[in-house]
């Protein structure tokens, strides 16, 4: 069974149709980037999967549970999904471990000193083990990044999501990001990016989406997909990031 299940998707603001009638299936283990113009319903998509957004019509399922119906504990599964943001919303005013040990103390319901294993495990597994009691606005904006992974990390995620993590950082901080993504890959999370850097998704995704016009418009293994785009869409999007 899929760990992600998109049915017939369909997504409106008001008279706006920004999904129309997605369908997606992620199996457990598969890193997929998310790739398209501004607007083209790629960070909807994302946050229809953990329940941010509700959906109009069509069917959600992520990890055996039915986003789309109300009845459902989004609360419960918001904590199996991890979401990091192009903002890092972390607490300036808190250290760098109580910023990652709420979700496991306030959600998870688990001590201080067990959720502080989970946060020197989890800032470990980014790098970061230095900065345990350092403050949030102490931090470079790739570290700052860096940590939010590393505060989804400590709730034990079945999958991750990332919304442009790298677009607002200044380029000589992306690599650092991007290497955690990929010592993540190589352990075999489950992950749907929406990105710009076209490299790392051609390196580290096994599919890559094309969203244009709030439907998945093309998709394939990273390899042939860059280089035999079968519409005109792709091959002008991919023409004005890569030159």
């Amino acid at each position: 069974m899929a760990l992600v299940e998109l049915r017939s998707v369909v997504k409106r603001f008001g008279d706006h149709v920004v999904l129309k009638n997605v369908d997606l299936s992620v199996e457990k283990g598969e890193i997929i980037a998310i790739i398209g113009r501004s607007g083209s319903g790629k960070s909807t998509l994302l946050r229809c999967i953990n329940g941010l957004e509700s959906v109009q019509s069509g069917e959600v399922l992520v990890d055996g549970v039915a986003v789309h119906d109300p009845k459902s504990d989004l609360r419960n599964l918001r904590a199996r999904v991890g979401f990091v943001f192009q903002s890092f919303n972390l607490f300036p005013h808190l250290t760098v471990e109580r910023n990652i040990t709420l979700g496991p103390t306030i959600v998870k319901g688990l001590d201080r000193a067990k959720a502080a294993v989970l946060a020197r495990e989890a800032l470990r597994r980014v790098g970061l083990e230095e900065k345990l009691n350092a403050y949030a606005d102490q931090l470079s904006g790739g570290q700052q990044q860096r940590v939010a992974i590393a505060r989804s990390l400590a709730m034990s995620p079945t999958i991750m999501l990332f919304d442009e993590i790298t677009s607002a950082l200044d380029p000589e901080l992306v690599g650092e990001v991007l290497r955690v993504l990929e010592n993540m890959a190589r352990e075999g999370m489950t992950m749907l990016l929406v990105t710009h850097e076209m490299n790392f998704a051609r390196r580290v995704a096994n599919r890559v989406l094309f969203m244009n016009q709030g439907t998945i418009w093309e998709q394939g293994p990273a390899a042939e997909f860059f280089q035999s785009p079968k519409t005109d869409e792709l091959k002008n999007f991919l023409g004005s990031v890569l030159n």
